[in-house]
């Protein structure tokens, strides 16, 4: 109200003579309140001079209500930028509340793992809390197992020139049988030497397989060197992997053959549902929470193509060590994987003598290679006498099974067609079977 009353003083000051009686402002003020009753109140509009800004905002006063209103700034148009077809197939990249610091903000260090010689892993592994995964740029330890990303071109050569511009003796193929022979880490190192180097050893020959377990958060550029790579085997246990990334990579993959989801929850594990997941070989999905039997038959009765087949009728190898399954699960195992040769079932208590008496009663008898028993507490030596239908199976592991004896082990070792030896307390296998631990 007092800023109105001053903006109405000073413009009627400027229409007065300068010799009029300075009380008559009063006066024009009271004539003004009742115009504004009426509704024809306007204040008048003040010339302006060359000197005055022209983008000075507009102040009118609405005739109801003593309220004011300004112009909104111009805003500039902002061009909606073209989105090509490369930048739609761009991998999913989840959004990070906290961002790295430092010096590797601007071009971050992307770690591609390495797997080295495949091993049986620890069954008792826990499974991490969400507090202890990582949600930083790798350190200095994981880049020296990092990946970098291939260089685009598109001559290779064949020559490595060295400082005065000559070529080295040892040529390219020379130089593959050597890489062949050196470790993943090893191979790491020898990428950061040179571009033609890093090129060469960027070969998917070298990367068979592929290790991003216990990793995150995981980068676009991570997922681009995985696909370069076109690995056979890729773990990917424990990571912070979104659903969409997964749904992404997979289907990029199509010489994937072992896949390790261990730890990951259900709502990532359905992507293996995808239209172009079926040639996988061995899936790993041991001590997965929420993976009931419902969710392991919805997983393997997908059908594929139009003949209504299993989408994993020729799935060999699948872990479910510590999974929440009752002792039906084996059912929707025999339907839906009739070709199944390693099977792995330990540290369930559903587990019991039916579960043996099912498989010895199909055709897995036929297929089945290696089972695994080991912390289930219900199977008794009863599922020995049955096992001896099984003709090709050379590995059995009754480890942390309180009712099976030693005893009914070294006679089904003995009375086996096959020769069979008992290490470590109720491990039968082949002598010349190397064991981990």
């Amino acid at each position: 109200k007092q800023w109105y009353q001053r903006r109405v003083r000073e413009d009627c000051r400027d229409l007065m003579d300068p010799a009029a009686d300075p009380g008559s402002l009063d006066l024009i003020l009271e004539g003004d309140k009742k115009r504004k009753l009426e509704g024809s109140f306007k204040i008048p509009k003040k010339k302006r001079t060359d000197s005055e800004s022209k983008d000075e905002p507009k102040i009118v006063l609405s005739p109801v209500k003593d309220e004011i209103k300004k112009d909104p700034p111009k805003v500039p148009k902002i061009k909606k930028k073209k989105v090509t077809d490369l930048e739609k197939d761009e991998p999913y990249s989840p959004p990070m509340k906290d961002k790295p610091k430092g010096p590797l903000l601007d071009k971050p260090v992307q770690k591609l793992a390495l797997l080295e010689t495949p091993k049986m892993a620890l069954l008792d592994t826990p499974e991490p809390e969400e507090a202890d995964l990582p949600n930083t740029p790798p350190s200095e330890e994981d880049r020296t197992r990092c990946g970098l990303d291939v260089p685009k071109s598109v001559i290779v050569q064949e020559y490595v020139t060295l400082t005065d511009g000559s070529k080295h003796v040892l040529t390219r193929e020379i130089w593959r049988k050597i890489f062949k022979y050196l470790a993943p880490g090893n191979l790491v190192q020898c990428m950061k030497c040179c571009k033609v180097w890093l090129e060469w050893i960027s070969d998917p020959i070298f990367w068979p397989s592929i290790n991003l377990s216990r990793y995150g958060p995981i980068f676009p550029d991570t997922l681009k060197s995985v696909v370069l790579r076109q690995p056979v085997e890729i773990d990917l246990s424990y990571c912070t992997i979104t659903r969409k990334q997964c749904d992404w990579l997979l289907p990029r993959l199509p010489n994937l053959r072992t896949i390790r989801l261990s730890g990951l929850p259900m709502n990532i594990i359905g992507s293996l549902n995808g239209p172009l997941v079926s040639n996988l070989r061995h899936i790993d999905l041991r001590w997965v929470d929420d993976l009931n039997d419902w969710g392991l038959r919805d997983l393997l009765s997908v059908s594929a193509g139009r003949d209504q087949k299993p989408r994993f009728r020729d799935l060999q190898g699948l872990q479910l060590s510590g999974c929440p399954l009752t002792d039906d699960v084996i059912n929707n195992i025999i339907r839906y994987c009739p070709n199944l040769r390693h099977l792995d079932l330990s540290y369930n208590n559903n587990m019991n003598d039916r579960v043996v008496e099912a498989i010895c009663a199909s055709d897995l008898i036929y297929s089945l290679t290696k089972l695994d028993f080991s912390g289930c507490p219900h199977i008794t030596d009863k599922s020995l006498l049955m096992m001896k239908k099984c003709y090709d199976l050379n590995w059995l592991d009754f480890r942390s099974c309180r009712e099976i004896t030693r005893g009914a082990c070294v006679r089904f070792a003995h009375s086996f067609k096959k020769e069979l030896i008992i290490t470590e307390d109720k491990l039968i296998h082949p002598p010349t079977v190397e064991v981990y631990n």
